[in-house]
């Protein structure tokens, strides 16, 4: 079976070890669709790199911009290409151009399936090119975050999903919701969770031990949104310093355009709030997530968090809100700990628990190890989505539950 699986940076880092796992069960090429505002994402810094605009063999590029052991992550694929779009406008002439001429690439491949991470406004004007192909479709949001819905991304699904045989949304909890709301039948609609974030591990030096939180650390990592509960954490942090002598908060990311996040609260008992209102390149990432002691999701609606598989991956337990999809992620007492949204008390309380108690933040590491090698593991999520490349291929086949 050969596969085209299409991304953009925003989503490399769980691009990376799928396909790097998918490539062993499937001929897998990877297509990364890069465009100005996209040069600078999660694990995709592109904005000090000249870009020859076009399609490009990835390699080419990136052959000295990651770590050996990050380039490992694509060594055995089939290929490996960037569509890279130097016109902001993603509506315009030179857009379409440039994503024809994606498409004639995907062509060239004569795969089985295509496999589209989310949809594409750039993309979609070529995708009636790909008409006798079967079009799988993930949606990483099948409800947009409070405070960001925006017309385009409204009118590429529009444009998308009458292409799609397929759907994966990547939590149970929004798929009946995702089926009503734009008319699909729900056999078209397959759950299939995110593996662990363990790509951001191979800017950590090899040897170098795991460090426990000391001062105990909790980290706020992503960009900054009115979702994120900023403020519910901030409003939960008086009484966690109280309990917990000389905590350090992180709060790291850059905040979304037009959005000012709320101030941090006074300190006492020796704590201090650290704000990195900015990109965090990978290195800095992942030194905050290795010497963090719990990594905190305060959200107010989510779908899922590449935060949380983010600290899975580096072995730390998550406090999160109990909304969206987190609860299929986030184990109470194995993995982490869940609180009801806007609970400011219940937050503070949750992270009192796990700062104060090593016993505890031991355990809870040995139950991420549990999830990480069966239920999160790249290996067996590239298996439930073989099965759904081949119930596309072939009507006839049926799809395993994979819960």
């Amino acid at each position: 079976m050969r596969v085209v699986y299409y991304t953009r940076p925003a989503f490399l880092d769980l691009a990376l070890p799928f396909a790097r796992e998918m490539s062993r069960q499937v001929e897998l090429h990877l297509v990364l669709e890069v465009s100005p505002e996209q040069w600078s994402s999660s694990a995709f810094d592109l904005e000090r790199l000249p870009l020859p605009s076009g399609v490009v063999a990835a390699e080419k590029v990136l052959g000295d911009r990651f770590p050996p052991r990050v380039r490992a992550y694509w060594r055995d694929l089939a290929g490996f290409h960037l569509v890279v779009h130097n016109c902001r406008r993603s509506i315009h002439p030179s857009a379409w151009w440039r994503s024809h001429q994606a498409v004639q690439l995907m062509r060239r491949a004569r795969p089985t399936v295509v496999h589209l991470d989310d949809v594409s406004l750039r993309l979609a004007w070529a995708l009636p090119e790909l008409r006798s192909i079967p079009l799988v479709l993930s949606i990483h949001d099948p409800e947009p975050h409070r405070g960001e819905r925006h017309w385009r991304n409204d009118l590429a699904r529009w444009l998308t999903f009458g292409h799609a045989r397929r759907y994966v949304l990547h939590n149970r909890e929004q798929v009946e919701p995702f089926c009503r709301r734009y008319r699909i039948p729900r056999d078209r609609v397959q759950s299939l969770p995110l593996g662990v974030y363990d790509v951001y591990r191979e800017w950590i030096e090899p040897g170098e031990p795991p460090i426990a939180g000391d001062p105990p650390t909790v980290l706020f990592f992503g960009r900054i949104s009115p979702y994120k509960g900023l403020d519910v954490l901030y409003r939960a942090l008086p009484r966690v310093v109280a309990a917990v002598p000389g905590v350090h908060v992180v709060v790291a990311g850059k905040p979304i355009p037009g959005y000012a996040p709320p101030s941090p609260p006074p300190i006492a008992n020796g704590g201090r709030v650290e704000v990195i209102a900015d990109y965090v390149p990978n290195a800095r990432l992942a030194a905050l997530f290795q010497t963090a002691t719990v990594v905190v999701c305060p959200y107010v609606d989510a779908t899922q968090s590449g935060v949380v598989q983010t600290a899975y991956g580096f072995g730390k337990p998550v406090v999160a809100s109990k909304v969206g999809g987190l609860p299929e992620y986030v184990v109470p007492g194995e993995t982490g700990f869940l609180v009801p949204p806007n609970d400011a008390d219940a937050l503070a309380s949750a992270l009192v628990r796990v700062l104060a108690d090593p016993t505890l933040q031991r355990r809870l590491a040995e139950g991420i190890g549990r999830l990480v090698s069966g239920p999160l593991s790249w290996n067996t999520i590239a298996r439930q989505t073989r099965a759904v490349y081949e119930a596309v291929a072939s009507p006839n086949v049926a799809i395993p539950d994979p819960r």
